[in-house]
């Protein structure tokens, strides 16, 4: 135990000062690259039932810093990838085609989808080969994103790029008056480590067990980039896909945020935050009303959970006026409440760490146990309702990090935090919930839809990849 704490402590220090150089010249890059936008893929047919897509996943070359060269894995070579939109009851059929060095697996998180088409860990698509994902699309409006989750190498293979955006449309949400088209914008927001020559890092050695480090914020793969904007609302659809590095978003106006959405979906109402806590895997949907600035004026969205160029995402800068007439209501939609008092079961589900004598001399674990594909850790059964009580457990009594929590296949209503009731960042239906050290939730979750085997795990992805993930089967 006195190990670990050691190498924990050893290595909390030693990150602080290393690439303080690298990170002054790589900082002097903000506000500097227009914000990019991932393209929308294009399906290569559609028929009566569906529309059919092919994804290469690819090394490639690219400019992430003006006039400096980094090498990427993407899809279709894109970083991120390329954007899906789908619809509602309307099936998506994607084939994917690993041109890497390496095994891959997509993981399409926050879909309810066949286990076949899930993205287990050892369901890999080795190099030169394909493999055919099948998403029915038969729930709600929400913003999803597909991502790799190869065993023991979702974090590099994340890192290094495979991530890409995949939006749900439905009658609901297209009724109402929110911005739209152009001034519905998506923010894919990841911290990274680059060389001074712009080469990517991925510490993959005793810090990867911690968490990748960061000395760069990345929006849509671009280095704190400037957007310009009109005086007018625009919709905001943020995920943070960051390894490990999570995020409290706010003004630096000091103006609210208006959130509209979490994880899967509208809000019932719009809640008003002055901040918004976004871990890893986390997705929120929020409206800025740029019209309370005059044109010429300037605000960064920024991360309260750090300071200096870390702790800036991106600028707006209000360049025009223009006319609008969207509309955010009062009531976004209906949401239906599951009902705790019909849980058939209650799981306790502890999230800690553990010594080990190999390297590195830690590692993660739920309920005690190392990931193990073949052994279910919990079997509900299909239809019920159940109750899972999630535990942060600090590790070495004193020690703890932060540990998102996502589930597969079924979304999730949140109870309460440690005996509180959650936050309106909590409200709605969610699919990842963060756990502060020593932190403890409780969720209701219903398994209505299919049968099979499926993945509950933490999203800072080198401690999946270091065994924090379980299987359950629903039977």
């Amino acid at each position: 135990m006195l190990m670990g704490a050691a190498f924990i402590a050893g290595t909390a220090v030693g990150r602080g000062y290393k690439q303080r150089d690298t990170e002054t010249k790589i900082s002097r890059m903000r506000f500097q690259v227009p914000l990019p936008l991932p393209p929308v893929l294009t399906p290569v047919r559609t028929d009566g039932q569906a529309d059919y897509y092919e994804i290469r996943q690819r090394e490639r070359r690219i400019e992430v810093f003006p006039g400096a060269s980094t090498t990427v894995w993407g899809y279709e070579g894109l970083f991120p990838g390329p954007t899906i939109r789908a619809r509602q009851g309307r099936r998506v059929v994607v084939r994917h085609t690993n041109e890497l060095s390496h095994p891959t697996v997509v993981h399409l998180h926050g879909a309810v989808v066949p286990d076949d088409s899930d993205g287990f860990p050892t369901d890999v698509i080795v190099p030169g080969a394909s493999k055919t994902y099948i998403y029915p699309n038969g729930q709600r409006a929400a913003t999803l994103w597909y991502h790799d989750h190869a065993m023991h190498h979702t974090g590099r293979n994340l890192y290094m790029g495979l991530a890409g955006l995949y939006l749900i449309d439905d009658d609901e949400q297209q009724a109402l008056n929110l911005p739209n088209g152009e001034f519905d914008v998506p923010l894919v927001i990841q911290a990274k480590e680059f060389r001074r020559d712009g080469s990517m890092v991925y510490d993959a050695g005793f810090t990867g067990v911690l968490g990748a480090r960061s000395n760069t914020v990345l929006v849509n793969g671009a280095p704190w980039p400037r957007f310009e904007v009109a005086a007018r609302k625009y919709r905001f659809r943020i995920l943070n896909a960051s390894n490990a590095t999570p995020l409290r978003l706010a003004l630096s106006s000091g103006h609210p945020l208006l959130q509209i959405g979490t994880d899967w979906g509208l809000l019932e109402a719009p809640v008003v935050s002055r901040n918004i806590p976004l871990s890893m895997a986390e997705r929120v949907e929020a409206v800025i009303d740029f019209s309370v600035y005059a044109p010429g004026t300037s605000v960064v969205l920024r991360n309260l959970k750090d300071s200096g160029a870390m702790g800036e995402i991106m600028r707006f800068d209000v360049v025009r006026r223009e006319p609008d007439d969207s509309a955010v209501p009062a009531r976004l939609c209906t949401i239906e409440r599951l009902a705790p008092e019909q849980a058939a079961h209650t799981r306790r589900f502890v999230f800690t760490g553990s010594d080990t004598f190999d390297v590195p001399p830690l590692v993660w674990t739920i309920n005690g146990k190392h990931f193990d594909p073949d052994q279910a850790l919990a079997r509900p059964r299909h239809g019920d309702v159940e109750i899972w009580h999630l535990v942060n457990r600090k590790a070495y009594f004193v020690l703890g990090l932060l540990h998102p929590v996502h589930i597969h296949l079924a979304p999730f209503q949140v109870l309460d935090r440690n005996g509180r009731a959650p936050g309106a960042h909590d409200a709605g239906w969610k699919d990842t919930i963060a756990l502060e050290r020593g932190e403890e939730a409780r969720i209701v979750i219903r398994f209505n839809s299919y049968r099979g085997r499926y993945l509950l795990h933490c999203h800072n992805l080198e401690h999946e990849d270091h065994a924090m993930m379980a299987r359950f089967d629903v039977v």
